[in-house]
């Protein structure tokens, strides 16, 4: 007969588990890597918010000015199929690194104002090619630490069904760590090395085009120039919704929100045209500003093309994008409608909380008070 540890019965009859009998399977690796998203190029989006939670620590650290964006960039060499996602931020103190680099969840981001809070973004890496290496140095040191997973390694105990190990084993086998010394005290950054990275439509993590194109939609980067975002920029200050937006180069060309005034309709002689601003304030359940937001007002003589890459009203927290254009269809009286708005919504409130894979909010009643707000304003759309 099979028995269970267990702790000592209450008044109540029902006993509690005991930790040693808990096991945590080597398959929880797989559903937080390429079981956790729904598309490849999803990872650049975690990278980048990582980043842009580590610029934000380097200026509250005074390592970058208060109103200064910070610089996060992506390099790829087609040649050796490898890609560099590098930061300026803060940085990891070499006494936190591995323990950081390897943990799963946990993240000390919880309970802070940082994007990111559940520790697993800076694994989505893992899937999608030969080895994933992390590269960071804090300011003030003379230590590079370096922590290197060998992902082939990994997805092989995966595959082994035979292998009984559990994360801590796998892990143990499939990660490398080294530290380097360097003259330089004052640098601070965080980099992302993938080798070998793997073949997937249109080669999208190795496509430079397609990756400018998705972070210039999803990041945390500034507006185009070529747009008169000052309104939207100082209604978001008002309302401390306002953060100094990354500045992103990938393979040397700066990457913006694609909202420009007037936008030329590819493969047509014609162009689309935002000829006004429309500022929104959302209230909160107890009555406080949880939201802001702004339309963009155009003649709305048709659906806005896919490819210009602003259509639908769009979700931001920390500035970062949540879910895709599509996100708040089931709000509109027909969703075909979604496809004539341009707009974005920052949400303030954090009791409304991002899912796991950031494709949605968390369901609550904070959530919904939300929903039920932004219907009047799609209503008129």
């Amino acid at each position: 007969m099979m028995t269970v540890n267990a702790a000592p019965i209450s008044k109540s009859g029902l006993q509690k588990v005991e930790a040693d009998v808990i096991r945590v399977s080597k398959d929880v690796i797989e559903l937080i890597t390429s079981g956790m998203y729904l598309s490849p190029v999803t990872i650049f989006r975690e990278y980048l918010q990582n980043s842009a939670d580590a610029i934000d620590s380097a200026r509250a650290q005074g390592l970058i000015g208060s109103d200064e964006s910070g610089r996060a960039s992506i390099v790829i060499d087609h040649a050796s199929r490898s890609l560099m996602i590098r930061d300026e931020g803060a940085g990891i103190p070499s006494s936190q690194a591995v323990q950081v680099l390897v943990a799963i969840g946990g993240s000390p981001k919880r309970g802070s104002a940082a994007r990111g809070f559940r520790g697993v973004g800076r694994l989505s890496g893992l899937a999608y090619c030969r080895e994933l290496e992390f590269r960071t140095k804090a300011a003030g040191e003379a230590t590079v630490s370096t922590v290197t997973w060998d992902c082939r390694l990994l997805r092989g105990r995966l595959a082994d069904g035979t292998f009984s190990g559990d994360v801590r084993r796998i892990i143990s086998e499939a990660v490398s760590v080294k530290s380097t010394s360097t003259d330089d005290l004052d640098e601070h950054f965080f980099e992302v090395h993938m080798r070998d990275v793997a073949r997937h439509r249109n080669d999208m993590l190795l496509n430079e085009q397609l990756i400018s194109r998705y972070l210039g939609q999803v990041g945390p980067v500034s507006f185009d120039p070529a747009f008169s975002s000052s309104p939207i920029n100082d209604h978001l200050k008002k309302h401390g919704a306002y953060v100094p937006p990354v500045t992103l180069i990938v393979q040397g060309e700066p990457v913006h929100r694609p909202y420009r005034d007037r936008i030329p309709v590819p493969g047509t002689p014609f162009a689309f045209s935002i000829d006004a601003i429309e500022l929104l304030e959302f209230a909160d359940v107890d009555g406080q500003v949880g939201a802001v937001g702004w339309l963009g007002h155009h003649e709305y003589v048709r659906s806005i093309p896919t490819a210009l890459g602003i259509r639908g009203l769009r979700a931001r927290v920390g500035d970062v994008q949540i879910g895709e254009g599509n996100l708040f269809e089931d709000v509109y009286r027909e969703s075909r409608f979604n496809g004539w708005t341009v707009g974005e919504i920052h949400v303030l409130d954090r009791r409304i909380v991002p899912n796991a894979r950031r494709d949605n909010f968390e369901v609550n009643h904070h959530s919904y008070n939300l929903l039920a707000q932004i219907g009047p304003v799609t209503a008129r759309i």
